[in-house]
């Protein structure tokens, strides 16, 4: 019990330390203060996730100022996810980090929410009645969560009315055309599996000219981290759990799930770092090269 308080001290600190990096976005003490309750009841073991469980754990008499912080208070959700954002590459960073984009859906039962119909969609793994989001995804070696966002609107609504185990692959690249910059490539990788070889996948690579296959496989093969994203940030920070319909709505609970995740994630970093200085050796031992294969 001791340890499980001092984690849910820590992650309370953490997300309130990030909510002051974009508390300045809320004009009103009341958004401003629901926005903070609301990633808290997010992160919290609910069993369900909505605007009267969110409410409860509050201490809100009802979910009136959870919804009028999602559908009817004025502010910019990606004046938010910019701070987020910041805040994710201070603490995840690294010069070798992956940005992957991927979409994700969000099974739903009405005809009212915004870019919702019949269509294909993955999680399902067949046509549902759904809602697609689009996301892009940082994946460094500290860490992966989830940075931008958009809902996904179909043509119906825009025209008229209205643990998988280890994986091993053969990969092959072949240069498609000439580039118009003679220190830029445009690649076409192939990636065959090994144990079902009727299985190929195929990227596209737009890439400096000494961009080595090692390089393009390494990229490639960082798909993965949206997918575990993906799940994790529905598990822990309901990212799917939400009761709005309109386009704006949308996006702003998916800005405040998406902060959730990050200081999860950033927590997460931040303990490995712990747990690998106490292991690691004294300062006084030399460092390996960062070449080096040690």
């Amino acid at each position: 019990m001791g340890g499980e308080l001092a984690d849910a001290r820590l992650w309370a600190g953490e997300l309130k330390a990030l909510h002051e990096r974009f508390a300045h976005r809320f004009s009103r003490s009341e958004p401003r203060e629901s926005a903070l309750a609301y990633m808290q009841g997010l992160i919290a073991p609910l069993e369900r996730k909505n605007g009267w469980t969110l409410a409860e754990e509050a201490g809100h008499a009802g979910p009136d100022r959870i919804h009028r912080l999602l559908n009817r208070i004025d502010w910019d959700a990606d004046e938010v996810l910019d701070d987020v954002r910041v805040y994710v590459v201070e603490h995840l960073g690294d010069p070798e980090a992956v940005l992957i984009v991927d979409d994700t859906g969000f099974l739903k039962k009405g005809v009212r929410s915004a870019g919702v119909q019949r269509q294909y969609s993955g999680t399902a793994g067949r046509t549902e009645n759904s809602q697609i989001g689009v996301f892009l995804a940082y994946a460094s070696g500290r860490g992966r969560t989830l940075i931008d966002r958009r809902l996904y609107l179909p043509t119906s609504w825009t025209d008229g009315d209205g643990a998988h185990g280890p994986r091993t692959y053969d990969w092959a690249r072949v240069e498609v055309r000439p580039w118009h910059r003679e220190d830029r490539k445009h690649w076409v990788i192939a990636r065959r599996s090994i144990r079902r070889p009727e299985e190929i996948s195929y990227y596209i690579a737009y890439c400096p000219a000494e961009t080595t296959l090692d390089d393009l496989i390494r990229v490639a093969g960082s798909r993965w981290a949206v997918e575990e994203c993906f799940q994790s940030a529905k598990q822990e920070c309901g990212l799917d759990d939400y009761q709005v319909r309109r386009y704006d709505g949308w996006h702003r609970h998916m800005t405040l799930a998406m902060a959730a995740h990050a200081c999860l994630t950033v927590l997460k970093a931040r303990e490995a770092d712990t747990g690998k200085a106490e292991t690691d050796p004294p300062s006084s031992y030399p460092s390996p090269s960062p070449n080096s294969d040690a």
